[in-house]
């Protein structure tokens, strides 16, 4: 199979992912910078590890012959950086042509902090808030 043409691979991007702090999450650092991939959107659900269903909000391509850098490692909750808006990694799908890997589709969400998602119930207000202002 011949590798996906370069004048599809019209994006870049940065791949970024969480600094842990005493706290949680305290930002996001850099780990490098990729070019020639495709960012597409997109409105597929799938299934995580726990089972629960995820609407994707867009499909990263990242082709292994003509995206930059040559040899990138992907990994579930690394962040991408795409025009200043922030999406998490949720899946990694390595796509092969027989023996050799041809491309990388990963399924990434609109970024939140990890703490946001896991405990929604935090930042409701509560019964007594409202007074405070």
């Amino acid at each position: 199979m011949r590798a996906i043409p370069r004048q599809l691979l019209i994006h870049s991007a940065e791949l970024r992912k969480e600094k842990k702090g005493d706290w949680g999450s305290d930002g996001t650092e850099p780990l490098a910078s990729l070019s020639h991939v495709r960012i597409e959107p997109s409105s597929k659900v799938i299934r995580d590890k726990n089972n629960r269903e995820i609407q994707l909000a867009a499909t990263l391509i990242y082709d292994c012959r003509n995206s930059r850098p040559k040899d990138q490692e992907f990994a579930e909750d690394q962040i991408i950086d795409f025009q200043g808006a922030l999406h998490r990694i949720v899946s990694v799908e390595p796509l092969y042509d027989g023996k050799k890997l041809h491309h990388y589709e990963m399924g990434m969400i609109r970024y939140a902090d990890k703490s946001d998602s896991e405990n929604p119930e935090r930042y409701r207000p509560g019964p007594y808030q409202s007074r405070w202002r």
